[in-house]
């Protein structure tokens, strides 16, 4: 590979391309064998982690990688649901509808093994210790609003009479609400835990979502995961499993250089702090597992989020096909 270049939206950086590629298997006027072009597409956040050592100079010679990366959920959906994205790192359940939207997405395997926790200032101790607390958090009805409310009915607690979730806007609501102490008990992501208990000293994290889920089910939540454009994995199977390999390569590297990769994010996307990132690695849960390897929690995880409402999923599991093999 001869380079990865970042073409970022406009309300980021642009890093031009270094290689004379204008498009495609295009072919300069040396006759120079043709380059093609790898669209890799990544939401800014957290999922910027798993390929921020991501060394594409050492995967194959003969294709360049383009790395995208996204602020709108709806511009992310548009790119996979085209064909413009090869390779994307995307929430799970988001691939499962691409798939189903019949996009021929195919899931390489899961990366972000959940990143939500409950952080409370106050005296909380257990999960019965949330019974008539004001819980303050993003994103009603998505995965993680979903996840929350199917484990407190797991520990006898109905969300919608023994707790108040109370939803705000975006994460510009929820930190100043809990620093300000307007709010007690908050679920909040990675890396907003490591900015509020940087902030807060006397925060602490109550509940782990991620160990709660895997001591109520047995297998891990698996959040967000890598996939692959079944058309390009079929045209190029080769590049597909060295990519892959390179890209679990990258996130080992990240887990084991948590500066490294804070930094590597935060010159990607300069509001992304490059303390606070690599301070908030080792509770982002990161652990590349291959599909087939990792199906059974997939399955399970579409079966509840599918229980609570099946258009999370697309309506109905994946195909077999879905997972690469």
């Amino acid at each position: 590979m001869k380079r990865m270049s970042l073409m970022i939206p406009v309300l980021l950086v642009c890093f031009i391309a270094i290689s004379p590629v204008s498009g495609r298997g295009n072919e300069d006027a040396s006759d120079a064998p043709s380059t093609e072009i790898v669209h890799f597409v990544v939401p800014s956040g957290a999922t910027l982690v798993p390929i921020a050592l991501l060394n594409g100079d050492s995967i194959s010679s003969g294709y360049d990688v383009d790395l995208e990366i996204i602020r709108s959920s709806d511009l992310l959906g548009a790119k996979l649901v085209s064909g413009e994205a090869d390779f994307a790192v995307i929430p799970s359940n988001l691939a499962a509808i691409m798939a189903n939207r019949g996009t021929g997405l195919r899931i390489a395997g899961p990366v972000i093994w959940g990143l939500s926790y409950i952080v409370t200032s106050g005296n909380l101790q257990s999960w019965e210790d949330l019974r008539g607390r004001r819980i303050f958090m993003i994103g009603r009805g998505l995965t993680p609003d979903i996840t929350f409310r199917h484990l407190l009915e797991i520990h006898g607690l109905n969300p919608d009479k023994d707790v108040e979730i109370v939803y705000v806007a975006s994460a510009a609501e929820l930190v100043p609400s809990f620093l300000t102490g307007h709010s007690t008990v908050s679920m909040m992501p990675e890396p907003m835990i490591t900015t509020v208990l940087d902030r807060k000293p006397d925060t602490r994290i109550l509940l782990d979502i991620q160990k709660e889920w895997r001591q109520s089910h047995g297998v891990s939540y698996p959040q967000a995961s890598l996939v692959v454009s079944g058309d390009f994995a079929g045209r190029h199977p080769d590049f597909t499993e060295e990519f892959i390999a390179a890209f679990a390569s990258a996130v080992e590297d990240a887990k084991n250089n948590p500066d490294d990769a804070g930094a590597a994010v935060s010159a990607m996307v300069p509001e992304l702090k490059a303390d606070i990132i690599s301070d908030s690695i080792s509770r982002m849960n990161l652990d590349f597992v291959p599909a087939s390897e990792a199906r059974d929690a997939l399955e399970f995880y579409f079966e509840v989020l599918e229980s609570f409402n099946p258009a999370t999923i697309g309506g109905k599991l994946p195909a077999d096909d879905f997972y690469l093999p």
